[in-house]
């Protein structure tokens, strides 16, 4: 389903600035391989969550979905020194793939995956005192 008519989104990405070729990769990999592939941010969502983190500077992002991690690269590009994201995912299938692209982006200090039901993770992250911009997709 799209949400955008298909002018407006054309026109949005082409005033927009690209994606590098990692998020490319990571966008036509999930497209191909993963089952319901319009789950992933994708380009503009992507340069959204860029630019909020930019503004931001947060130290500390936790994640609820990582889906196949685009969210979590693209939020990545902002943070502040070192920074850190926590992001969470219940489908352990799509692991594989998250910690590939985290690899192939550089960000494997930056970004941390766990596997598993949040309602039970996050309890489990409060007791570090850790102050997290919180961010579900």
């Amino acid at each position: 389903m799209d949400f955008l008519d298909e002018k407006i989104d054309q026109y949005v990405c082409e005033h927009t600035e690209q994606e590098n070729e990692v998020l490319y990769d990571l966008n036509r990999e999930t497209h191909m391989n993963v089952l319901i592939p319009r789950m992933l941010s994708g380009h503009l969502q992507g340069r959204v969550l860029s630019m909020l983190s930019h503004m931001i500077k947060p130290k500390n992002i936790l994640e609820i979905g990582t889906y196949t991690s685009y969210s979590a690269l693209c939020m990545a590009e902002g943070l502040a020194e070192n920074g850190k994201i926590t992001t969470i995912d219940r489908n352990d299938e799509l692991e594989e793939i998250i910690q590939k692209y985290v690899k192939k982006s550089g960000n494997q200090d930056k970004i941390h995956f766990l596997s598993g039901d949040a309602t039970e993770i996050i309890p489990t992250l409060i007791w570090l005192s850790t102050k997290f911009l919180l961010v579900a997709i």
